[in-house]
């Protein structure tokens, strides 16, 4: 079995189980599961393996989680953030929860977390009063205690399940594509969406459902945007509609159709008065602007007359808000459908990066070292020497005999560990220590 760690890692997560850097790369280690090197399942693996495959996995750690992971984000308040549904605490389809970056790997790092990524008006959950099955938060409790997060909305993502499809997600099986609507912040599968443009050409996405509740967001004829509809074997680019009279026509006469149809239906909405303040003047001045949208009625007779089921995606290209209608009705739309969030730049929470991420665990851990106190510093180098003593002698009669170490013997030696130390009570054994043992068994090979 192939094997992916580092023992001193462990032992530095013994001697200081505040280092929270462990966690990071624990995350990947858990989440391996091993395969089988040869038919016989005998394979071994050499100390250069071991440390190369160990470096491999911080390197990844780095990459995925690069920010620091000691505060949670719960004093932000609600915002747009990275988002995580901890499977294992909530309770499916009855507890919908969330965490934040730092709660995800301190909190629930060997735990089945899903990443739901971005989401808008949101608040951690961990920790907070009737989340969680109670569970306590490692970061922050205090604010916590006492207050419920009761403008956070929850879809079907967190419960691991995403599109109109209402699939669950499973990494390892997953094999298409899915997009993530700028809207509702729902999942969609490039399958279910239909056709798409190439991917070059849009940079975001609407889904079909968002466009038939907010009409107002499509600018049929701007070239900021792209329409498609759900047409399984066909290219957005390519589609044509059918006529009342059961003929087809080429894109071109029906965007030109459907712009005389938007302005006839316009009515009093075609121009409106809109005052603006010249630079310098201090004055106002009037100008006219045309609403881009063609408005509702527009809208719906070009979503009935030119697709199949009047729904429409919305394929966005590079700097699409420019393209929206802010028109004074539009505006107003906007605003009276909470999504005035669209007209410009959204922010995104991230947390702070992490300085030592480009660290070594074992480098990290001489750093944590130096920083602490004296005396627990000497106590810990103590023990530490002692475990590697223990070690050292555990190998050797391996050594001696010629014969392979296999995962059972390492769990088994680190087992007999603990037991020793409970009966002498000379290093209490908390949770920490016993994650550490099992982690070091569990990732020998």
């Amino acid at each position: 079995m192939a094997w992916h760690g580092d023992v001193t890692a462990v032992a530095h997560h013994m001697i200081h189980a505040s280092f929270l850097q462990f966690h990071k790369t624990r995350l990947f280690l858990l989440s391996f599961t091993p395969v089988p090197m040869s038919a016989n399942d005998e394979e071994t693996v050499t100390a250069v393996d071991i440390l190369e495959q160990q470096l491999e996995l911080e390197r990844d750690a780095r990459e995925i989680l690069p920010g620091k992971f000691e505060a949670c984000s719960f004093s932000v308040g609600y915002v747009r953030q990275p988002v995580y549904a901890c499977r294992t605490c909530a309770s499916p389809d009855k507890d919908p929860s969330g965490i934040c970056y730092s709660c995800s790997i301190a909190c629930h790092g060997d735990h089945d977390v899903l990443e739901l990524f971005a989401k808008r008006d949101f608040r951690c959950d961990c920790g907070v009063q009737g989340k969680f099955k109670g569970v306590a938060c490692q970061l922050e409790m205090r604010m916590k205690e006492k207050e419920a997060n009761t403008k956070n909305n929850y879809n079907h993502n967190y419960y691991g399940r995403f599109c109109w499809c209402n699939q669950n997600y499973d990494p390892e099986t997953e094999e298409t594509t899915m997009f993530q609507c700028v809207v509702c912040e729902d999942w969609f599968h490039d399958t279910c969406i239909g056709k798409l443009p190439p991917q070059d050409d849009f940079d975001e996405y609407i889904c079909r459902t968002c466009t038939t509740t907010y009409p107002f967001l499509v600018v049929p004829y701007h070239s900021l945007f792209i329409l498609g509809r759900s047409q399984p074997n066909e290219k957005v680019s390519d589609v044509v509609y059918p006529t009342n009279k059961g003929k087809k026509r080429d894109t071109s006469e029906m965007e030109a159709e459907g712009r005389d149809a938007a302005k006839r239906t316009r009515l009093n909405e075609e121009e409106r008065d809109v005052d603006v303040v010249t630079e310098g003047s201090g004055e106002k001045d009037v100008v006219r602007q045309e609403c881009r949208a063609g408005m509702y009625d527009g809208l719906r007779y070009f979503f009935a007359e030119y697709t199949r089921d009047g729904q429409v995606d919305l394929f966005l290209k590079e700097g699409w808000r420019s393209g929206l209608c802010t028109c004074g009705k539009c505006s107003k739309a906007f605003t009276d459908n909470h999504v005035e969030f669209l007209l410009q730049e959204e922010k995104t929470y991230e947390p702070e990066e992490d300085e030592d991420a480009g660290m070594s665990l074992h480098d990290g851990g001489l750093q944590q070292l130096q920083r602490m106190d004296r005396v627990q510093a000497i106590e810990g180098m103590m023990a530490y020497n002692k475990m590697a003593e223990q070690v050292k002698s555990f190998l050797q009669t391996f050594k001696e005999t010629g014969k392979t170490v296999t995962k059972e013997d390492v769990e088994k030696f680190f087992q007999g560990q603990l037991r020793s130390c409970d009966r002498r009570k000379l290093i209490p054994v908390d949770e920490h220590l016993k994650d550490a043992s099992v982690l070091a068994a569990s990732l020998i090979f």
